[in-house]
């Protein structure tokens, strides 16, 4: 429950800056410029008569323009052509993938261990997040001081963070000094020291961060949602707490680290201005003495069965709007429904202003700045969800109003417009995600990781439009379910209940401060 996987599509924004000092240069008309012509007067539709019908607009004003932009026609769906890239195993098992690009003299290592919250025993919740927050902070010869000191001399960056699917560490540099990239990236890697004295900082970071989470509505709406959806037997479903993360020892540490930070368990993908003949015997060397061990499989966790619609309400008297997040059990990424639910998902709530949860719920009814829904893409089954915010009045009418389009969405699915349309979005805006050398690599190592391989980075605009109608309906159909929903709804009480109580809506309330797990407040109660 508490982090997410690795995301699939890696996006790289570059900020133009010539574009920003030309429209700050060019804020005004120079002077003694004639005034812009005027466009020609649009004709206003007549007034209502009082009581009477809303008149239809005056169109006469557009009919015939020839002076309208028209929007471009979508792209064609088409494999993207990938760098030259060289894959090679060191005899420890490490895994090494390597795109070389020359344009800029940036390179960029990183490396993907199998070693996160799925790996956690509940009694041990944390630890993972607690190890990678460790890394930088000391070595066997490095302090967390000369670290930081030697990797911002080079004005480079170095740093690594848990999932629950694994711990990505990274580091980016000039290409000129790729020898200390690499150096620093395996030492902190392979010879973490753990120091106590750096614990503390760490630890009230983490504090901070469950803390910041009961004043946060999204968030806590999400992680009750989790942890009803997923169950305690779950880790998607455990809630780190603040217990939790005060036991954790340094030894513990050490001791995860041990068992999961293992080569055979890793990727080490390397991007930008690098000789690939060159490179192989640095990494051999700053790698090499990494050794491989046998790895704790993962248990093969389900997810519970959900029977009947439930609802919880999380009464937080201070919110002006409710927050409400709802769905039902998922898929994981390497489904092979997983393009048509894609798909579907866009049309439903995945897309920004264009989805019918918008168009409905915030154009039409006006009752929410902006509504979304999403499958994700996760190793293992994950969730349907669909997240909204909306005035504590109207939680009722924009509940109702999203249910009725999941409703109308399984019985009827996407349109062929509608479907053209996805296909379109993919087409043009996934290949800007991967422009950057360290994009492809990234998305390679996640694809890897999720069992799905390097044709799918290749060919994800071709396979999404090769679906069909059919099967896109055939998807809506099977995997979306109206009538059995988790709700959870963190709001002012006070103004949710009775619209609660209208719709026959059974429901549990609680506290917005009392634990997030289910198991935790029933055991309380005892």
């Amino acid at each position: 429950m508490k982090r997410a996987g690795i995301g699939i599509g890696i996006g790289i924004g570059i900020v133009g800056l010539t574009a920003l000092f030309a429209a700050g240069c060019a804020s005004g008309p120079p002077a003694n410029a004639p005034p812009p012509a005027s466009p020609p007067p649009v004709p206003a539709a007549a007034p209502a008569a009082p009581g009477g019908a809303k008149p239809k607009p005056d169109l006469s004003f557009w009919e015939g323009r020839k002076d309208l932009i028209h929007a471009p026609a979508p792209p064609k769906p088409a494999e993207l052509v990938l760098p030259a890239m060289q894959r090679f195993t060191l005899k420890n098992g490490l895994e090494v993938l390597v795109v070389p690009r020359k344009d800029l003299p940036v390179v960029s290592f990183g490396i993907a261990v199998q070693a996160g919250g799925y790996d956690e025993e509940r009694d041990e919740l944390g630890i993972s997040d607690f190890v990678a927050a460790m890394l930088r902070r000391g070595t066997k010869t490095r302090t967390a001081d000369q670290i930081s000191q030697a990797i911002d001399f080079v004005g480079g960056s170095l740093g690594a963070q848990a999932t629950n699917e694994s711990t990505n560490a990274i580091c980016t540099a000039l290409s000129k000094d790729a020898k200390l990239c690499l150096d620093l990236l395996s030492d902190i890697l392979l010879h973490p020291s753990f120091p106590e004295s750096e614990m503390g900082e760490v630890r009230d970071e983490m504090l901070a961060a469950i803390a910041a989470l009961f004043d946060n509505p999204h968030e806590l709406a999400n992680a009750h949602f989790a942890n009803l959806l997923f169950g305690e037997k779950h880790p998607d479903g455990w809630a780190l707490t603040a217990d939790d993360v005060r036991k954790i020892t340094r030894a513990r540490l050490e001791t995860f680290w041990k068992t999961f930070y293992r080569p055979n368990r890793s990727m080490l993908a390397v991007a930008g201005d690098v000789d690939p003949s060159k490179l192989r015997a640095a990494i051999e060397k700053a790698f090499g003495g990494w050794a491989k061990a046998p790895v704790p499989p993962r248990p093969a966790w389900t997810i519970p069965k959900l029977e009947a619609t439930r609802v919880l309400l999380v009464d937080r008297p201070d919110s002006t709007q409710a927050t409400i997040v709802f769905g039902h059990e998922g898929i994981k990424h390497a489904d092979p429904r997983w393009y048509a639910a894609t798909l579907m998902n866009y049309v439903l709530g995945g897309s920004d202003f264009s989805s019918r949860l918008m168009i409905e719920v915030r154009a039409k009814r006006g009752l929410t700045y902006g509504i979304g829904s999403s499958f994700g893409s996760t190793l293992y089954q994950g969730g349907f969800r669909i997240a909204g915010a909306t005035r504590s009045e109207t939680t009722g009418e924009a509940l109702r109003a999203s249910i009725d389009e999941v409703r109308r969405m399984k019985n009827e699915g996407p349109t062929a417009l509608e479907l053209d349309k996805a296909k379109g979005f993919y087409a043009g805006s996934y290949p800007f995600k991967l422009q950057a050398a360290a994009g492809v690599a990234q998305a390679l190592v996640a694809a890897e990781m999720h069992g799905l391989g390097a044709g799918y980075v290749r060919e994800l605009p071709v396979r999404l439009a090769a679906v069909d109608q059919a099967a896109a309906k055939a998807a809506a159909g099977e995997l979306l379910d109206p009538d059995r929903m988790l709700i959870v709804i963190v709001g002012k009480a006070a103004a949710i209940e009775p619209q609660l109580k209208a719709k026959g809506l059974a429901y549990e309330k609680i506290n917005f401060k009392d634990p997030i797990s289910a198991a935790a407040r029933a055991a309380a109660k005892k």
